[in-house]
């Protein structure tokens, strides 16, 4: 009778910064990729709006 023995193992490290230290992103920088995420999220909703129109 054949027996499978699976294991798995997971390895991970765990890195703290400073919190002291600034920020990654600028507010300005994050209010742009804001302003680009929405534009994006409208251009695909509008585009899938305009396919799903049927005639009737």
């Amino acid at each position: 009778m054949p027996i499978e023995i699976r294991e798995l193992i997971i390895k991970t490290q765990i890195l703290t910064t400073d919190r002291n230290a600034p920020a990654g992103i600028k507010e300005k920088d994050l209010n742009l990729l804001k302003k680009q995420v929405l534009e994006e999220c409208r251009r695909i909703i509008s585009g899938s709006a305009e396919r799903n129109s049927y005639k009737r």
